[in-house]
């Protein structure tokens, strides 16, 4: 019988003996406290924004794939690893003849010397990024722009999906780069066009700050979002906020940035903003007069529906699986 087509890995395989152990672990846990779920783990392990946009996307189209598999038999012999430790594993793997086509990227690291030039092993043959201008980033190395190409990932539509909640003056600010001044200017800005700003506090690389719960029930209730970012790869928040049909003004310096202490110059802070979906301000000055222009004719944009027509975990899924396929291929 035939392996799957595509084998996504995000956690190593582990030699049998210490599964077991894992497993009886978790037994003997449950037998200790009733009512305990084992020892705990994400069902997405590596970036789950992007592993569950995948993994889900691909069930939904019913790709030949499995997922994180417990043993090298059930590998197949393309594999697509996003997380570093999966990675390693992978491409040792690989040099060994157990696979044949290994996939990357695009969140196992962002400069090409990033995690001791991971990205540069020979052995990876596609590195997949999330949008156009995150090539610049490998410019100083030829093979990383040879194996480069562009697929981002999508957004549950039915988890970011609007309510029947009535909506309100209020515009969430989603304060993600930039000094507290410049968020209380922004802010200002916003009180003059008769909105009242809802504040959500993020950061580059940091999760926790705010539960997705509490990003959808200010959503919910906004006539729109302004976005604060001096850079984006891809911009899943702000995917997340067209699912939920709110329209979104984005501050689009592309200046300076900052990203774990090292310097970049930012090619986008909202690589797939459209028409349909909000505008773009590169100066304080520039808000006011796109708010307005937003609140007088706000059924000139449409947002979950451009996300339901590109950005679908199903349409980004299919999107990867046919490039991955294709170029696995050509490859032989």
């Amino acid at each position: 019988m035939s392996g799957p087509a595509l084998t996504v890995l995000t956690a190593p395989i582990r030699p049998a003996a210490q599964r077991l152990y894992t497993r009886l672990r978790g037994i003997g846990r449950r037998m200790l406290k009733p009512g305990s779920p084992g020892l705990p783990g994400s069902p997405y392990p590596g970036h789950y924004a992007l592993v569950r946009s995948v993994v889900e996307g691909l069930r939904e189209i019913r790709a030949d794939f499995n997922f994180n598999p417990e043993t090298f038999a059930a590998l197949s012999r393309v594999v697509y690893a996003p997380a570093n430790e999966a990675l390693l594993q992978a491409a040792a793997l690989k040099r060994r003849g157990t696979i044949d086509f290994l996939a990357a990227g695009p969140v196992n690291a962002l400069f090409a010397d990033e995690s001791d030039g991971i990205l540069q092993m020979p052995e990876i043959d596609l590195l997949i990024v999330p949008s156009e201008w995150t090539i610049d980033f490998y410019r100083g190395v030829p093979e990383l722009v040879r194996k480069a190409r562009i697929c981002p990932c999508g957004v549950d539509t039915d988890v970011w999906r609007p309510s029947d909640v009535r909506k309100e003056p209020s515009a969430v600010i989603y304060w993600k780069s930039g000094d507290e001044r410049f968020c209380e200017d922004v802010e200002a800005s916003v009180r003059r066009c008769g909105l009242t700003p809802l504040r959500v506090r993020s950061r580059h690389g940091e999760h926790s700050l705010f539960t997705p719960d509490e990003l959808r029930r200010l959503l919910d209730r906004s006539v729109l979002a302004v976005f604060l970012s001096t850079f984006e790869t891809q911009g899943i928040a702000l995917a997340e906020a067209w699912s939920m049909n709110v329209p979104t003004m984005v501050w689009d310096p592309r200046g300076d940035a900052e990203w774990r202490g090292r310097r970049l110059t930012a090619g986008s802070s909202a690589p797939y903003l459209t028409p349909a979906t909000g505008a773009a301000f590169r100066e304080i000055g520039e808000l006011k007069p796109a708010l307005e222009r937003a609140l007088q004719s706000p059924g000139s944009f449409q947002p979950r529906e451009w996300v339901l027509a590109n950005m679908t975990d199903a349409v980004c899924s299919k999107r990867f699986y046919e490039l991955i396929k294709g170029e696995a291929g050509r490859a032989g």
